[in-house]
């Protein structure tokens, strides 16, 4: 009888093993079938054979296929994906194509129709182009067979590519993993004399990982692209920068007649330096003001609030390494009501428990502080200081957004491209506020400066441009210098028309020549600053009271460079509130404070609190070789993607 009873629960088990092993929604097996045409073109054919149980798959699955990838120049390019069938079981199933950005999602299965739990085998068979990588020496098909971002574990993958009549591979190669790894756990047979190359996967792979497969041929084998064939691809490639131009043509024409009708500044009063703080207004508000809303995500304005914060001793800020921590301290608040913005970074800290290590690590609780005191400055003063003429500036914004909308849905950018047109978007702007600037200064009155800044808008955009085309030259197919060119002109026009359908109101008028006061007298020499007319002496206690205002400004190096030459000179002169002073009590770092480099210790402060808020991911490369210079990995290559059920 015991015996009986064992067996018994090692029957249950059993049981309960196998029923739990069935239930698992997996793919049992991922074939892609590949064949390639003489033209690069491929015909692929994926048999996805899965064991639903209404958990994730209840209607079908769905592919998804990647239609953009960087050519070896480092330039984005796209393929074409023609969905030519789709079966469910040998027959033909129903099937969707969602086209994104940058993958296309194919829906197999119906809304109204759910799938009966088992063993269910899909067939999908599509065309793309521009699969093959040409390279000096040799060709190669490199095709991520089955993508590495499946949401179920793969049990078998096999990829069989075929290559064109009389063709033979010359070597394989292949990695399993998830992306970017370099697994080797597949095996390659040589078919048919080796014109067909099957790969086999001699392991399970998890969800995530997947197979991608190379084959190297001779050169000539695969017929390269003519010249039709690659403009063609150009004007695909680049159908963003061709949305891009005629948005910069509308965008311009739009903002010179809104000008034209509403863009005029009250007069300008008297600047002379002074040393007095703006009547009612924080370090933020100073920067929001000078620079007509918050310059870099508002980083630089919570850089100047968190110092004014520790100057009235509620933080301390320790910058140690490359780290800066935000500490509250136990003084309470018993002066009148902070500002908005300072309010807020401090209810912020306070919500993290006192503390806030600016970092990478903590980019989260960065983004929320930045929200919140973004959201307090520009929701109490957007309409006090300046007239936004918003529904004119609307206008021209949706004018923007749609180019932007158009050039993402048409072409497809990606982030590489993004990061080859921030550099010259950047000089764009410099070149803007430049010539901004040099309007202002100019003598012929208030005309004279429009004169001269639409001239001198006008030869920046031509020379940015030509130098661009000219040093891509003229008759070469290469997108990026046009691209990038348009993307400058459009930020450029908005910079541009942003300083002049910003008309201040009058009391933002004042305030602006006041605070230009102010940057004055930060910026001046020491020796022209003490023969200033009822100037106040420099201290410790004065540098340190106007320093938030010179971060806001981005003044605080030449401001802290004076109180330096100051602070050197007053210590060998004996003054005892030099000789005393050992840095701010309100700043800790492992560097240390030494009067010769006051300028560098702050500036490094200020600069490290507005640089540590951002972080990015590299954009994965796919341009070199599967073969050689560590190109390849699971992951890499043409096609992948991945899937679903739904």
């Amino acid at each position: 009888m015991p015996f009986s009873v064992r067996s018994l629960a090692a029957l249950l088990l059993l049981l309960i093993s196998g029923a739990a092993t069935f239930a698992a929604e997996e793919i049992l097996l991922f074939r892609s079938d590949v064949t390639v045409q003489p033209n690069g073109d491929l015909l692929v054919t994926e048999t996805i054979r899965v064991n639903a149980e209404g958990f994730d798959i209840k209607r079908g699955i769905y592919r998804d296929f990647p239609m953009t990838f960087e050519d070896p120049s480092g330039n984005s390019a796209r393929v074409r994906f023609d969905l030519i069938s789709a079966k469910r079981d040998g027959r033909t199933e129903a099937s969707r194509v969602v086209e994104g950005n940058r993958f296309v999602r194919v829906y197999l299965g119906q809304e109204e129709v759910f799938l009966s739990p088992g063993v269910h085998t899909y067939e999908i068979t599509y065309r793309t182009d521009r699969q093959i990588r040409f390279f000096e020496d040799y060709d190669e098909v490199f095709w991520n067979a089955t993508g590495t971002e499946w949401a179920f574990p793969i049990l078998k993958a096999v990829a069989e590519i075929e290559l064109p009549d009389g063709a033979v591979a010359l070597e394989t190669v292949a990695y399993t993993g998830g992306y970017g790894a370099r697994g080797a756990d597949a095996r390659a047979t040589l078919i048919d004399g080796g014109n067909a190359v099957l790969f086999e996967t001699t392991r399970p792979l998890g969800p995530r990982e997947g197979m991608t497969v190379g084959v190297k041929l001779d050169k000539g084998v695969i017929t390269p692209p003519s010249s039709q064939q690659q403009l063609s691809w150009y004007v695909r490639d680049n159908l963003a920068t061709l949305i891009s131009v005629g948005g910069v043509c509308i965008v311009a024409f739009y903002y010179l007649w809104a000008w034209l009708r509403v863009g005029r500044d009250p007069s300008r009063g008297v600047v002379v330096p002074r040393w007095d703080l703006p009547e009612g207004v924080s370090p933020a508000l100073t920067h929001y003001i000078w620079n007509k809303g918050l310059k870099r995500g508002g980083f630089p304005a919570i850089s100047a609030a968190a110092i004014n914060l520790a100057v009235k001793g509620y933080l301390l800020l320790e910058d140690i390494g490359d780290t800066l921590t935000i500490r509250q301290t136990s003084k309470p608040v018993t002066d009148k009501p902070l500002p908005v913005g300072e309010a807020a970074l401090m209810s912020r800290i306070a919500f993290h428990g006192g503390t806030l290590t600016v970092d990478k690590a903590n980019g989260e609780k960065v983004q929320s502080l930045a929200s919140r005191f973004r959201n307090a400055i520009e929701g109490e003063h957007r309409a006090v200081f300046y007239r936004f003429n918003v529904l004119w500036i609307a206008v021209g914004v949706v004018l923007s957004i749609g180019t932007i909308v158009a050039t993402l849905a048409f072409g497809g950018l990606s982030d590489a491209m993004i990061g080859l047109v921030v550099p010259a978007v950047i000089g764009g702007i410099i070149i803007t506020v430049i010539m901004v600037n040099t309007a202002k200064r100019a003598r012929s009155g208030f005309a004279g400066k429009l004169q001269l800044a639409f001239v001198l808008f006008a030869i920046g955009v031509t020379i940015v441009n030509s130098g661009m085309l000219t040093a891509a030259g003229i008759f070469d197919l290469i997108e990026e210098p046009l691209q990038i060119g348009a993307m400058v002109t459009l930020v450029m026009l908005n910079v541009l028309f942003f300083f002049l359908l910003g008309a201040p109101t009058k009391i933002g008028r004042k305030r602006t020549d006041e605070i230009e006061g102010l940057k004055r007298y930060l910026t001046v020499a020491e020796k022209d600053r003490m023969n200033m007319a009822g100037a106040p002496e420099m201290s410790p206690q004065h540098y340190e009271r106007l320093l938030p205002y010179a971060v806001a400004l981005g003044v605080e190096k030449p401001w802290s460079k004076a109180f330096q030459a100051w602070l050197a000179a007053a210590v060998a002169a004996g003054a005892a509130s030099a000789v005393a002073y050992h840095g701010p009590n309100w700043y800790g770092g492992d560097r240390g404070f030494d009067i010769g480099r006051v300028g560098d210790t702050m500036g490094g402060l200020a600069g490290s609190m507005a640089d540590s808020f951002t972080a990015s991911m590299p954009a994965p490369k796919s341009s070199s070789s599967g073969f050689s210079g560590g190109g390849g990995f699971s992951g890499g290559g043409g096609g992948g993607g991945g899937g679903g059920g739904w």
